[in-house]
C-alpha cells in the first residue's frame, strides 16, 4: 500500500529550499561583481584589498608608446543609489578637480558656448606665433588661421584671438559630432609628423573589455559614433577649463551614461585637449557589492611626452602622475559622500 505523503516534512523541505534560494542572489551578485573587477584588470589580491576601505589602483596593459593606462576601484559603505546619483551628474564631472569654468555644448550653441573660457596674455601671444610642434594641439590649417590675425590692431588683438580660439573649439566639436573619432583633425608636430587622437581613441575603445562584455550594443555605438545609441543610453557634450601643467586648458568631452543593475556606467572621451596630452578615455561605474558599493574607473591617456629616449622611465613617471590624479578625484567623491577616513 503506498505511503501517504508527510505534509509536515514536505513543508519543512520547501521552507528550507526557499531560504536557500533567497540567499543565492547575494552570493551570485558578489561573484558577478568580482568577475567584473577581474575584467577591469584587478587580480585576486587586489580585490581582497577592497575590504580595507581604501582605493586600490593598478596598472593596465598599454598598446602603444604614447599610452598611459591605470585603473582604480574603491569599496564604500554607501548605498548604490547614493553613489549612482553622484556619478550621473553631467557637468562638471563629479570626479573632476581644479575646474575653473565649464559648460555644455549643443548643436546650435556656437562659439558663444565658450563665453566663460579665457586665455592669458601669454597664451594669446603664443597662439599668434605658434608653429608645428607640441606647444599647442592644432592642425596645420588651424595654425595658419591664427597667423592671419597678426595684422589685427593692438587694441583688438586679444579679443580677436580669444574669439577665434572659441570658434576653433566649436568647430572641433561640430566635426566630432558629425563624424565621430574619424573626423578629429590630427595635431601637426615638428618634422612633418602628426599626432592622431582619432587612432588613439579607437585604440582605447577597442580595449574596453567590460563594455564589450556587458554592453555590446553600446560598445559598437561607442566605436562607430555617431551611430545611434542603444535605448537607455544618454549623451552629453561637456567642456571644462582647468589648469594642465600650469597652463589653462579648455577640454572637449563626449559623455555617455546608462543604467547598470541599479548602478551606472559612464563613458567619457576627451576628443580635444589644447596641449600637454593628446586625448583620453575613461570608463566609470558603480555596482552594489557586499553591504555597500564599489566605484571603479579605467583611464587611458595619450601623450607624446612619454615617447622617445628613456620611454620606460617616462612611462613610470607618467603612470604615477596619473595615479595621483585619480586618487585625488576619488578622494573628492568620498568627501561628497561623507565617507573619507
Amino acid at each position: 500500500m503506498p505511503r501517504k505523503p508527510n505534509h509536515a516534512i514536505a513543508i519543512a523541505w520547501l521552507l528550507s529550499v526557499s531560504i536557500f534560494l533567497r540567499a543565492m542572489p547575494a552570493f551570485a551578485e558578489s561573484r558577478t561583481v568580482e568577475e567584473t573587477l577581474s575584467l577591469l584588470g584587478m587580480d585576486r589580491g587586489q580585490i581582497a584589498e577592497l575590504a580595507q576601505g581604501q582605493p586600490v589602483t593598478f596598472a593596465l596593459s598599454e598598446s602603444s608608446t604614447d599610452e598611459l593606462a591605470m585603473g582604480i576601484v574603491w569599496y564604500l559603505p554607501v548605498s548604490l543609489a547614493r553613489a549612482a546619483e553622484q556619478l550621473r551628474q553631467e557637468n562638471p564631472d563629479p570626479l573632476d578637480v581644479d575646474v575653473t569654468a565649464y559648460g555644455l555644448l549643443t548643436e546650435h550653441g556656437g562659439a558663444a558656448s565658450f563665453a566663460s573660457a579665457v586665455l592669458s596674455r601669454a597664451e594669446i601671444e603664443a597662439l599668434l606665433d605658434t608653429e608645428p610642434g607640441d606647444e599647442f594641439n592644432l592642425s596645420a590649417s588651424e595654425i595658419d588661421s591664427f597667423k592671419t590675425l597678426r595684422q589685427t590692431s593692438p587694441e583688438a588683438i586679444e579679443d580677436a584671438v580669444l574669439q577665434h580660439y572659441r570658434e576653433v573649439l566649436f568647430q572641433r566639436f561640430e566635426a566630432y559630432r558629425r563624424g565621430g573619432t574619424y573626423a578629429i583633425a590630427p595635431y601637426v608636430r615638428e618634422g612633418n609628423r602628426d599626432s592622431k587622437p582619432s587612432l588613439e581613441l579607437r585604440q582605447a575603445a577597442n580595449a574596453s573589455v567590460v563594455l564589450a562584455s556587458y554592453f555590446p550594443a553600446l560598445y559598437k555605438a561607442w566605436l562607430d559614433y555617431p551611430k545611434p545609441l542603444p535605448p537607455g543610453a544618454d549623451e552629453a557634450f561637456p567642456w571644462v577649463e582647468k589648469k594642465v601643467e600650469g597652463r589653462p586648458a579648455v577640454i572637449l568631452r563626449h559623455r555617455i551614461s546608462t543604467d547598470w543593475n541599479g548602478g551606472v556606467l559612464s563613458l567619457t572621451r576627451e576628443f580635444y585637449a589644447p596641449h600637454s596630452y593628446n586625448s583620453s578615455q575613461w570608463i566609470t561605474g558603480c555596482l552594489a557589492y557586499r553591504d555597500g558599493t564599489v566605484v571603479f574607473q579605467q583611464v587611458r591617456s595619450y601623450t607624446d611626452q612619454v615617447r622617445g629616449i628613456a620611454s620606460d622611465v617616462k612611462h613610470i613617471i607618467g603612470r604615477q602622475i596619473l595615479k595621483d590624479k585619480m586618487l585625488k578625484s576619488f578622494k573628492r567623491l568620498c568627501g561628497v559622500l561623507g565617507q573619507c577616513q
